[in-house]
């Protein structure tokens, strides 16, 4: 089966983030880990070999976690598993960052920089739990792109206790001033078992309010718009050419695979889960077993309404005639009430062509995408 994408996860972190509930492990706790942690995730790799087809693989990715915490010879031993990439990203959190350490991961065969900052506000950095100051995230893009990077992106927050819209502004001024080719935008969420939601449960934090979160998305929608940013996902806007064409493979439904602790993959209608827990993952791969916590097959509705729910997304939309191709179905026939129903509060707009969100419609997204799924 051909895979177009590698998603590898990096379940270490110096710290966990105050409203961080991804899969990480404190790197000091468990030094013998990360430095078994490449050699477990080539076992894994070669377990999938009669499996799978990488000859058209075009982008890798390491997430987390921090990847920038791995040496950048274990993160070069990991690309030299697979056929040359066209775009390979690697996250990062800027104190785990330096100019050598930078040149290092560019001559590993990183090509596209992802880096947390968050925020540039130094009281909001602190309440999140975060380990970096404005300054060094600043000074860390200067460096990434003196070390060869050229395709830089940042990652920031909006929704945050104690966040005001005049403070996002400044947030995406700064942002701008940095020039980078990508920005993501994620509206924070408090989940249940984070230091966050503990305090949300108690009463001892206030969420943001949702109408001034939303605000805040349409704040940054005008803005970087207007400075030539194409907003081609809800999250994600990209200078011309710029779009993360991995994370274009999962809203397009393509095939990919997941490695390492937690990773999850994508064939076709097979889901896969990789354990959480590393000692379990750790058994599996030591085994010669796939680490697979579950295992999931989509029935053909589940796969077409995640088809919709995941094009959406995306500014281009749903286009009909090759969703149809793709999935053997026109949407307007199996979707016609709820296609009318959300056109008609003005949240798609619908053509001949296809039918994508409409500015409000990025807004109340949730209400869209249950109407399909």
């Amino acid at each position: 089966m051909k895979v177009n994408s590698v998603y590898i996860h990096i379940p270490f972190c110096l710290r966990k983030c105050n409203y961080c509930d991804f899969v990480s492990f404190p790197a000091d706790d468990c030094r013998q880990r990360v430095s078994e942690y490449s050699g477990l995730l080539q076992k894994e790799l070669e377990l999938y070999q009669d499996k799978i087809c990488l000859d058209s693989m075009h982008t890798i990715y390491f997430g987390g976690g921090t990847p920038s915490l791995m040496e950048p010879s274990r993160i070069a031993g990991l690309i030299s598993l697979f056929p040359p990439a066209e775009e390979v990203t690697l996250e990062a959190n800027p104190e785990t960052l330096d100019e050598e350490r930078l040149a290092a991961f560019r001559q590993a065969g990183a090509n596209r920089l992802s880096m947390g900052v968050q925020s540039f506000d130094e009281k909001l950095l602190q309440s999140m739990g975060r380990g970096h100051s404005p300054a060094q995230a600043i000074e860390m893009v200067a460096a990434a792109r003196k070390a060869g990077f050229d395709n830089i992106s940042i990652d920031l927050i909006y929704g945050l206790p104690g966040q005001t819209a005049d403070g996002w502004r400044q947030d995406l001024e700064q942002a701008l001033a940095l020039e980078t080719e990508h920005i993501s935008l994620y509206g924070l969420t408090i989940e249940p078992g984070t230091p966050w939601g503990s305090m949300v449960q108690k009463g001892q934090l206030a969420p943001v309010d949702e109408d001034l979160a939303a605000d805040m998305l349409e704040i940054a929608m005008d803005r970087l718009e207007q400075a030539g940013f194409n907003h081609y996902e809800i999250s994600n806007f990209a200078r011309p050419g710029y779009e993360s064409r991995h994370n274009l493979a999962y809203w397009r439904r393509e095939n990919y695979l997941g490695l390492g602790v937690a990773a999850a993959g994508c064939l076709l209608e097979h889901r896969l889960y990789n354990y959480k827990d590393y000692e379990d993952y750790e058994q599996a791969v030591s085994e010669g077993r796939l680490p697979l916590m579950d295992e999931e097959i989509l029935h053909i509705d589940q796969v077409i309404g995640e088809a919709i729910f995941l094009g959406l997304r995306l500014s281009e939309g749903i286009d009909f005639a090759a969703f149809q191709t793709q999935y053997g179905l026109d949407p307007r026939r199996r979707f016609r009430r709820a296609i009318g129903k959300m056109s008609a509060a003005g949240l798609l707009q619908v053509d001949n062509e296809g039918m994508r969100l409409t500015k409000r419609g990025v807004l109340l997204g949730n209400q869209v995408f249950e109407q399909f799924v």
